[in-house]
């Protein structure tokens, strides 16, 4: 299915299947650095389905994204209900498998999925974070135009 396309990439829904993408993903100890390290096959078949689930239960889910010529996986990017207040507000993330790094895919996918979010579900808020020392993860959320706001610390993903 088909979720949100780009110049360059195009978003899908997570499938049980997709399992070795995620495993390439989200197994990868550089692309998993700041975010608690590499998980083990049973946590990251755990998030695949969290996904999966997030998907079935809210209508969105971090997609998998690909490069629509070559049709390679290049990550995911997408949204996620935001938690941490009483406001319907979405946060959005990306991670990105090691050999995407350096196109622009993170802020190419980004910029899709937050005008999908406020043009299209129509949301009022769109939150977004990053571990304090990803330099990289912050030059994006500017670029986007995020701007800092309330330190929330999350948990290490495990």
């Amino acid at each position: 299915m088909g979720i949100l396309k780009t110049e360059r990439l195009f978003f899908r829904t997570w499938h049980e299947a997709d399992f070795p993408l995620a495993c390439r993903l989200w197994g990868d100890a550089d692309v998993m650095a700041f975010l608690g390290g590499p998980l083990s096959n049973d946590n990251i078949l755990a998030k695949l389905r969290a996904e999966i689930a997030c998907q079935e239960k809210n209508g969105v889910q971090y997609w998998p994204v690909f490069e629509i010529q070559t049709e390679e996986f290049v990550g995911c990017c997408g949204i996620r209900p935001w938690v941490y207040t009483s406001e319907q507000a979405f946060e959005i993330g990306f991670h990105l498998a090691k050999d995407s790094w350096g196109k622009g895919y993170a802020f190419e996918a980004a910029q899709a999925v937050i005008k999908f979010t406020f043009e299209t579900l129509r949301a009022p808020l769109l939150r977004t974070g990053h571990h304090p020392a990803h330099e990289n993860s912050k030059k994006i959320l500017l670029k986007l135009g995020f701007t800092p706001a309330e330190a929330v610390f999350y948990k290490p993903t495990v």
